[in-house]
């Protein structure tokens, strides 16, 4: 089911459910898997129902809680993800959740660049977010017999990140895994 353009034209911008963006992320987001901690969640419709506003999500954009501590109450938006054959400008997406977070008296919001999947972060710039800079590498999960578990995945599995800790859990071949680094961009309310 491709969107023609007249139909982009008339997509609808509206809160979303966790199901309704889980499949939408785990087709398209080169994650393939929804983030913890979710707060909120919008997407970018089809129209369709009585009022145009319940159609198939297009694109989808989520916010949760950040896995590392800020000294400020902060969102991070931690997905963004359309279909390929959808043109729909992310950036209009951002600025539409960033109004409704502003509304929910959020002030405060992050999100990262992934360099290590070639992300720079222009829909960020283009939605008018400041660039913090580029962080330096880090270990971002671990390769278990040739399989890369992300980092919050191992803690929530093995209740350890540590490659050291997890060879004396499970018999596997474990080696950490460093992404590439990342872009940091934030937005205040």
């Amino acid at each position: 089911m491709s969107p023609d353009l007249a139909t982009l034209a008339d997509a609808r911008l509206t809160g979303a459910s966790q199901d309704e963006v889980a499949p939408l992320i785990e087709r398209f987001h080169y994650s393939r898997r929804m983030p913890a901690n979710i707060q909120h969640c919008y997407g970018v419709r089809i129209p369709g129902g009585l009022f145009g506003d319940t159609g198939p999500l297009i694109a989808a954009i989520v916010f949760s809680i950040p896995p590392t501590r800020w000294s400020e109450e902060v969102l991070e938006l931690s997905r963004l993800v359309r279909r390929p054959d959808v043109t729909f400008p992310l950036s209009r997406l951002i600025g539409f959740a960033c109004g409704h977070l502003r509304r929910q008296k959020w002030v405060l919001l992050v999100s990262f660049a992934d360099w290590t999947h070639k992300h720079h972060g222009g829909v960020y710039q283009a939605a008018g977010w400041n660039y913090g800079g580029l962080r330096e590498r880090r270990m971002d999960g671990l390769v278990i017999d040739g399989r890369f578990m992300p980092g919050r995945s191992c803690n929530s599995a093995y209740g350890t990140r540590s490659p050291t800790k997890l060879a004396a859990l499970i018999d596997a071949e474990i080696d950490p895994h460093y992404d590439e680094g990342k872009h940091f961009y934030w937005k205040p309310l």
